[in-house]
């Protein structure tokens, strides 16, 4: 009990500390109405900034590489507990090549290979399987080409 009370003691500590030592920034509000009372000698000295860009529409290769990075990793996971989830022997598959893919019909979805062990005990190789993390399609149980061809390639 001695123990816990001494950490809080010491995280409260550091907490406080980091609080006065790290610089606070200035609110957006401030900086606006500190502009609006200068004088206008001052306005022409400062730098004009330039106005940004309108947001243009994506390109598909834009939006397949932001698909991929927020949810390729989450989708891969999923993916890969969801494989495990049809096989045999869950504990001992082994996965190769696992990779994620965006396409316009399919969405998000993981690509890669599986090594699972089957009834006997014996591994059979490493399969293709293409998931979305709800569903699986394994190669040797379900025909994997079609979806491989759409979502993987």
């Amino acid at each position: 009990m001695k123990r816990i009370g001494i950490l809080l003691v010491v995280l409260v500590a550091v907490a406080w500390i980091g609080s006065k030592v790290v610089p606070r920034s200035e609110p957006a509000a401030a900086k606006a109405s500190t502009a609006v009372a200068e004088t206008p000698q001052k306005q022409a000295q400062q730098p004009e900034t330039p106005e940004p860009e309108p947001e243009r529409p994506m390109t598909a290769a834009e939006k397949k590489a932001t698909h991929e990075k927020w949810f390729g990793a989450e989708t891969i996971v999923a993916a890969e507990r969801a494989v495990r989830g049809e096989l045999k022997d869950p504990d001992a598959a082994q996965f190769r090549d696992v990779r994620a893919n965006y396409t316009e019909e399919f969405g998000v979805v993981a690509c890669g290979r599986v090594n699972a062990k089957n009834e006997l005990g014996g591994y059979t190789g490493f399969r293709r399987f293409v998931s979305s993390g709800k569903s699986v399609i394994l190669e040797g149980r379900d025909n994997v080409a079609d979806a491989w061809a759409g979502a993987c390639l």
